[in-house]
């Protein structure tokens, strides 16, 4: 059993200083790839660096060594850059079909701005009353990558937690925001507003 295999077999077996090393190891490599295929300072190259983990650490148990780990990391790596792209495209086409909308709305929309500003305001109210409804540590983690823009390794330094633990509380994090904003729909309708 080579030295990578020990180190599946003791992040398997649940040892949380494997489980750091484990992310380590790897995410330095799966951030530049995520960062070369999404564009060099793109703000959700850590996002996927950090689904590619939660992807993968299930599915740990079930590896076969034929190959470098890193190499199965990548693939799940680059199939979540892929997917982000195409939802990019999606959504960059149908902003060109709606920009002709949007430009005879116009008018219109200048009258409303001012109730939209206010609607805005509002759901930001909401958000940051949510925000503190969750636990001391997702609201911490929360506010310190969403509100305060602070990379993973950033909130690692400034909280003295392992990488792997900011990853894994910040995804509990936005599950919960996510729960609580599904229960307030008129307030605040986007579904994910940290994406």
């Amino acid at each position: 059993m080579g030295p990578e295999q020990a180190l599946v077999e003791r992040v398997i077996a649940g040892d949380p200083a494997a489980e750091e090393e484990f992310f380590k190891a790897y995410r330095p490599r799966l951030l530049r790839a995520s960062q070369y295929f999404l564009g060099g300072q793109d703000s959700e190259a850590e996002d996927v660096v950090q689904d590619t983990f939660m992807v993968a650490l299930p599915k740990l148990k079930d590896y076969i060594f034929n190959a470098p780990i890193y190499a199965w990391l990548r693939q799940i790596c680059l199939r979540l850059c892929y997917a982000r792209l195409r939802t990019r495209n999606r959504v960059l086409v149908s902003v060109e079909e709606d920009l002709e909308t949007m430009l005879q709305r116009q008018a219109v929309e200048r009258v409303r701005s001012d109730d939209a500003e206010l609607h805005k305001q509002a759901k930001l109210v909401v958000l940051r009353e949510l925000i503190q409804r969750l636990g001391p540590d997702s609201r911490e983690i929360i506010e310190l990558r969403s509100l305060k823009g602070m990379s993973y390794e950033m909130i690692h330094q400034a909280l003295g937690i392992p990488l792997g633990t900011v990853m894994s509380r910040l995804s509990r994090a936005r599950d919960q925001l996510r729960q609580l904003l599904s229960e307030v729909p008129e307030a605040c309708p986007e579904k994910d507003p940290f994406r």
